[in-house]
């Protein structure tokens, strides 16, 4: 069953690598907003399932949260101060 299950996971993502090696550039950039959209909309049902009380403005607000600590993380050490 595993295995059967391996399999069908390494079709799905070798044909997910062909549609994309297809596609021009133009077709990336244009996919770029609606993939961050729905990365966006997967982060809030982790929010709203991990805090089942929070309403739409606090789930907005954690959701601004990780965005900012994401940012802190992948920023970490790539801007220094000046030294003028």
């Amino acid at each position: 069953m595993e295995e059967t299950i391996q399999e069908l996971a390494d079709a799905i993502y070798r044909d997910k690598v062909r549609r994309a090696r297809a596609m021009s550039v133009s077709e990336k950039m244009g996919d770029g907003p609606e993939l961050f959209a729905d990365s966006l909309e997967r982060m809030r049902a982790g929010l709203r399932s991990e805090f089942p009380q929070a309403d739409s403005v606090e789930i907005e607000e954690k959701l601004r949260g990780q965005l900012d600590r994401l940012n802190r993380l992948h920023e970490h050490g790539i801007y220094e101060k000046s030294s003028r």
